[in-house]
């Protein structure tokens, strides 16, 4: 009961307070104006993080309250002691501190450095209170000296996740929507673990947020400004920290709060990369997050939001998960995970963004992502960036290096049944060098590196197939070698070690794994010309072969055209009823006429060098008749002179 009185309370005095909160504001000036680089388009209030923090502590106010006076003994065993709630909240003075900061920035706008120095007092304050990360502490037998890097790692932690909150508060309810869900989240991992003070915390939390998301949600009549989302980035990472994983494995330590705020780590490093690229500060504000790329995409605000919504539905139920399957699978659940969502992020950061002052929803703007030659000049650090990442191609490495780690050892888990002890793995950790640097060079002189991603092709796959195979066949050679020099090895056959099926099984999952990331952006390409095609002017192509599957793709490839293909006119009657890329071949000349009038087609397009050429005139006649435009689409060589 405690725990429903905590959250209804907390979602009242929220519902309740904001208009008032709102009316406030709007006297007092405290409003956002819109701005070229924000979705709003009317004068909004920025106070609704007052309050989210007042319903919060008003809730811990009144479960401690009802612990005190109101508690029947019979239940008092089975509830958190005052005490215990005094100890286990006291994190929560360096969020009141952040509060402050948050809302004095809101009211006076302080600048970066000073904001970052307050982050970094508040987050002091936390750790000074006995709060600290434990990732280094079992690998490092001496606690003082393993202190110290975990003090540090604390400091990144709290620090980096206010600002990775604070950055995701870009479109109305996304901040608050996130921050509800990874609360519940900590929630049942509280719960789970038997840690019902912190339980109550979460409870404040999600109905304060319940409370503010009623009047954040799309259209907003309120945000909650900087005092909200710090308040929130830091409080959500301080109960990460305090959080005692019930196994010791690294990614149960590290892993399930990475996992939990995986989406606003992601979206801070795409935003603060690419503004790097483009020579700009990553401090600085603009519509190039994660949302504003997924609206480019071609989705809505509300099917935006709820996108990211079920993106943090689903890392954080691999958290959770990870503590419930076996250590063997969640090393391999996590880098999958991480991989997949970080080549999302990688497509969207390419993605075509409005110029400032556009409409959010116009995609008739020019790339602000193409790279500034003067700025790349002037800023050292932005050219050994663009260097590593275009040049080198150090990222694309970096990622196979997970890739072929990734293979190897799901060739293990597969061959042992999913089941790996100590020998096995060692026998995994000797031989993985060897792999590494043969595959390496196999994927380098097949010319791997030199592909790009969204122009791939059947030719790019058969190459990737080619250099698994020959990676797997040379690492097992120079495997069973290395293994028959080693003196200090059992004398066992090399076969009983690592049986040919381990090495034919890493070709598999290494050609799987080369495959899937790089056709992603190709994937991805097709789900977004999938939905710039439900949009446009309605056209009819005229003429099918390879002329007209060309036209086709070059129209669902340049979605500025605006064009929605609604289907082919093909005289061969043997093609009727079948598909190209999606689009139906509806039938011959006689169709059209009906087609024109019926369908409200726009416009036709006449497919130069097709086997309709010959009723190319009398499709322009009856298209001019039916009040269509007509264009000729044509692929030539012009000779220059």
């Amino acid at each position: 009961m405690i725990y429903w009185l905590t959250f209804g309370s907390s979602l009242l005095l929220c519902w309740l307070s904001l208009p008032l909160i709102r009316k406030y504001s709007f006297k007092a000036g405290w409003v956002s104006l819109p701005r070229t680089d924000r979705w709003h388009r009317t004068p909004t209030p920025t106070m609704g993080g007052i309050a989210i923090f007042l319903a919060v502590f008003s809730g811990l106010f009144l479960a401690l309250i009802f612990l005190v006076f109101l508690t029947p003994a019979s239940s008092a065993k089975e509830l958190p002691a005052p005490g215990v709630l005094f100890k286990a909240w006291g994190f929560l003075i360096g969020s009141i501190f952040i509060f402050f900061l948050g809302w004095y920035d809101d009211v006076k706008h302080i600048s970066p450095p000073a904001k970052l120095i307050g982050q970094i007092i508040a987050a002091a304050i936390v750790i000074s209170l006995g709060y600290t990360t434990h990732f280094f502490t079992p690998k490092i037998s001496n606690n003082l000296v393993a202190q110290l890097p975990n003090t540090v790692l604390t400091f990144i932690w709290l620090v980096g996740i206010t600002n990775a909150i604070n950055l995701l508060d870009n479109m109305d309810g996304l901040a608050g929507g996130i921050s509800f869900i990874t609360t519940l989240l900590l929630g049942y991992l509280f719960w789970r673990a038997g840690n019902y003070s912190l339980v109550l915390v979460c409870a404040a939390i999600s109905g304060s947020l319940i409370g503010f998301l009623i009047f954040n949600y799309p259209p907003a009549s309120i945000f909650m400004g900087d005092s909200g989302s710090m308040f929130l980035g830091f409080t959500l990472a301080c109960l990460a920290i305090v959080r005692q994983p019930q196994a010791s494995n690294v990614f149960a330590v590290l892993g399930v709060p990475t996992l939990l705020f995986l989406l606003p780590i992601l979206d801070t490093i795409l935003v603060a990369l690419t503004r790097l690229l483009r020579g700009e500060s990553p401090l600085q504000g603009g519509r190039d997050h994660t949302s504003h790329r997924l609206i480019a995409f071609g989705l809505t605000e509300h099917q935006t939001l709820w996108f990211l919504y079920a993106t943090a539905i689903f890392s954080g139920v691999v958290a959770i998960a990870i503590e419930a399957i076996g250590y063997w699978l969640s090393l391999v659940l996590v880098p999958v995970v991480v991989v997949g969502l970080a080549l999302m992020a990688a497509y969207l950061g390419g993605m075509k963004l409005s110029e400032p002052g556009l409409s959010p929803k116009s995609d008739q703007g020019q790339p602000v992502l193409a790279l500034n030659p003067a700025a790349r000049r002037r800023n050292p650090l932005m050219r050994v960036i663009v260097n590593l990442t275009y040049k080198r191609r150090i990222l694309e490495v970096i990622l196979d290096f997970v890739i072929i780690v990734l293979a190897f050892y799901m060739a293990f888990l597969t061959r042992y049944s999913l089941q790996l002890s100590n020998i096995r793995l060692v026998l995994f950790s000797q031989a993985l060098p060897v792999v590494l640097v043969v595959t390496y060079l196999v994927l380098f002189l097949n010319s791997i590196y030199k592909g790009v991603w969204r122009y791939i092709s059947t030719d790019d796959f058969l190459q990737y197939l080619k250099a698994a195979i020959i990676a797997a066949m040379f690492s097992a050679g120079c495997v069973y070698l290395l293994y028959y020099l080693n003196t200090e090895v059992q004398k066992t056959s090399p076969w009983t070690a690592y049986s040919p099926t381990l090495f034919l099984l890493y070709a598999i999952f290494l050609f799987l794994g080369l495959s899937a990331t790089r056709s992603s952006f190709k994937v991805l390409d097709r789900f977004a010309v999938m939905r710039n095609r439900k949009t446009g002017e309605r056209v009819v192509i005229l003429g099918t072969g390879s002329t007209g599957e060309m036209a086709l793709r070059w129209i669902l490839m340049n979605p500025e055209m605006n064009y929605h293909p609604i289907g082919f006119i093909e005289e061969d009657p043997l093609l009727a009823g079948r598909t190209i890329h999606g689009v139906a071949i509806l039938g011959d000349m006689q169709l059209l006429s009906s087609l024109l009038a019926e369908q409200q087609v726009d416009g036709v397009i006449l497919v130069q060098g097709s086997t309709m050429q010959a009723s190319c005139a009398d499709a322009v006649k009856l298209a001019q008749e039916k009040g269509c435009w007509v264009r000729r689409f044509s692929l030539e060589f012009e000779l220059m002179e």
